[in-house]
């Protein structure tokens, strides 16, 4: 295994916002803000491109109306989706503070360094593993597109590297694992794409905008980064933990909390701040878990300060890579209402803003099962990027 090491930050900037209503089919448009130093390509280009890029069309199953069935049952497993060949390697990245992550490197036969490649980030009880993770993986080989799926702390063969977890805000792994990859494929010709799952899309979102406004040094191999895909990311933490208040959704925090709890490794149960909140009564709640684990182990003061501090509907203002953010109308844990600061935010810098956010009807959490219960997010991510690089 690999290794390498980077710097990293753990505070956050911004301001919360309130959120307002956003109708199915919404799409907002974007602009232009190109970053001083860009080399590889035009930033304005690929914004540009971003603005006439149209999303593939989806209709959603005939059956499957709520947001609750799209997000419960699952697509299509990846072995419907022509698996093409690849080779496979396993990447350990050091983090300055002992812990370490880890990415899955497929890299398919055909792979030239102007194909690019896609880092993909998974969601709070995902891996690299997880199905759509494959899926994704799959359908970019087809078009000869190199992929890097990683497993944040805690999480899938980073599990027993670490003794802390990962949260919404960890920006500086996201941005330690993209400058691994710049110096893994050390070409100024090869562009980088990021796509983001859940809580993985809030963390490339709030990567891409710390590093917009000064919170983060731009990371090696920044120039070559684009496009940003973002799917349901929960971006208003806040919004998102008031809304699992409710009783309707209390099957879903069950299982987060469930799965989180299992999933920790011998390390982390070592940790005292573990051992600390393990003394306390069981979270029924995913805010009573953030409250007890999450905050304590991520280095905030209380729920609040992680929500306020790792929200990336904070930075929205400040990306300045052509991103798509995604969702759905019926999304059950990410009221579309958390969206609203984002509309606000690119309408009211419409002339420069390379943020652009598409709203389904359907599609429940990053569901979106079509006719034949494919996903459509599988099409998104194939026909965005495949297009994305090739106007480059």
């Amino acid at each position: 295994m690999n290794s390498h090491a980077a710097a990293s930050n753990q505070h956050s900037a911004g301001s919360p916002h309130s959120g307002d209503n956003l109708p199915a089919g919404h799409d907002l448009p974007t602009g232009q803000n190109p970053p001083a130093g860009e080399t590889l390509r035009s930033e304005a280009d690929l914004t540009n491109w971003l603005a006439s890029f149209t999303p593939p069309p989806f209709r959603s199953h005939r059956i499957l109306r709520g947001g609750h069935l799209h997000t419960l049952i699952g697509a299509k497993k990846a072995s419907t989706v022509q698996a093409i060949a690849t080779t496979h390697q396993r990447h350990r990245i050091d983090l300055p503070d002992g812990d370490a992550l880890v990415v899955h490197d497929n890299q398919p036969e055909n792979w030239r360094p102007e194909n690019g490649s896609v880092l993909m980030i998974h969601g709070i009880c995902g891996c690299h593993s997880a199905d759509y993770m494959i899926r994704f993986k799959r359908r970019l080989a087809s078009s000869g597109i190199r992929t890097f799926r990683l497993d944040m702390r805690g999480c899938g063969d980073a599990g027993d590297l670490c003794q802390t977890i990962t949260h919404a805000g960890r920006s500086e792994d996201v941005l330690t694992a993209i400058e691994f990859i710049g110096d893994l494929v050390d070409n100024a010709s090869s562009p980088i794409g990021a796509v983001g799952v859940s809580l993985g899309g809030n963390q490339l979102l709030l990567a891409a905008g710390r590093v917009g406004n000064g919170f983060h040094e731009r990371p090696k191999a920044w120039s070559r980064v684009g496009p940003i895909l973002a799917i349901a990311p929960p971006l208003d933490l806040q919004a998102c933990s008031d809304a699992m208040q409710s009783p309707k959704l209390r099957f879903y925090n069950w299982y987060f909390i469930h799965h989180l709890l299992r999933r920790a490794s011998p390390a982390l149960r070592q940790n005292p701040q573990y051992q600390a909140a393990l003394e306390q009564a069981r979270p029924k709640k995913l805010r009573q878990f953030d409250r007890i684990f999450t905050a304590p182990l991520g280095g905030f003061e209380s729920e609040s300060d992680y929500y306020h501090r790792s929200s990336a509907v904070n930075v929205i203002q400040d990306i300045q890579k052509p991103t798509l953010i995604v969702t759905a109308a019926n999304d059950p844990l990410v009221p579309v209402s958390s969206f609203g600061p984002v509309r606000q935010a690119i309408e009211s810098h419409a002339s420069t803003s390379p943020v652009r956010l598409h709203v389904t009807a359907q599609g429940g959490h990053h569901g979106f099962l079509k006719t034949d219960r494919t996903s459509w997010a599988d099409d998104l991510v194939a026909s965005y990027f495949d297009a994305g690089f090739a106007s480059s």
